[in-house]
């Protein structure tokens, strides 16, 4: 099963295509890491923009399944506007295509990226990467909401 884990900002999405059980997870090569967010003077426009973007780039990937680390709280009272209504238009994309689509809380990814390791043997920059570190952080966000999603 093919798993795309995204992190929505409020300027861009980062993602990762995994496939593999969550004890044997791989990443997939993608053309880029992350995606801007459209910008227009209508914002209507920009929004129905990412939606054709978006429905494009899941059927020529073979997205099979979406997880989405969901928005929470941040310094500034709140998600921006932004990022939810980005997780809007993913979630509006996923229904289109008939994916199955998760809300991922930060809370539950971090309760099981805890128990990586134990699942996978080693920790992500060594499952994944050969021990180097991910660059940004959000990146290796999405490599955790896409492992979430894979099956054991």
């Amino acid at each position: 099963m093919k798993v795309l884990g995204i992190v929505p900002s409020s300027t861009d999405l980062k993602w990762a295509l995994l496939e593999g059980t969550s004890s044997a997870p791989c990443i997939l090569p993608l053309p880029s890491k992350s995606q801007r967010l459209p910008v227009d003077a209508c914002e209507g426009h920009a929004l129905l923009s990412l939606q054709r973007l978006l429905t494009t780039f899941f059927v020529e990937q073979g997205v099979e399944h979406i997880c989405i680390l969901q928005a929470g709280t941040s310094q500034f009272r709140g998600p921006s506007t932004s990022r939810v209504k980005a997780e809007g238009i993913i979630q509006l994309v996923g229904a289109e295509l008939n994916l199955p689509t998760n809300l991922v809380s930060s809370q539950a990814l971090r309760a099981k990226e805890r128990r990586f390791e134990n699942i996978t043997g080693g920790s992500p920059e060594s499952v994944f990467y050969q021990g180097s570190d991910f660059t940004p952080q959000a990146w290796r966000d999405a490599v955790l909401v896409g492992w979430w999603g894979l099956e054991s």
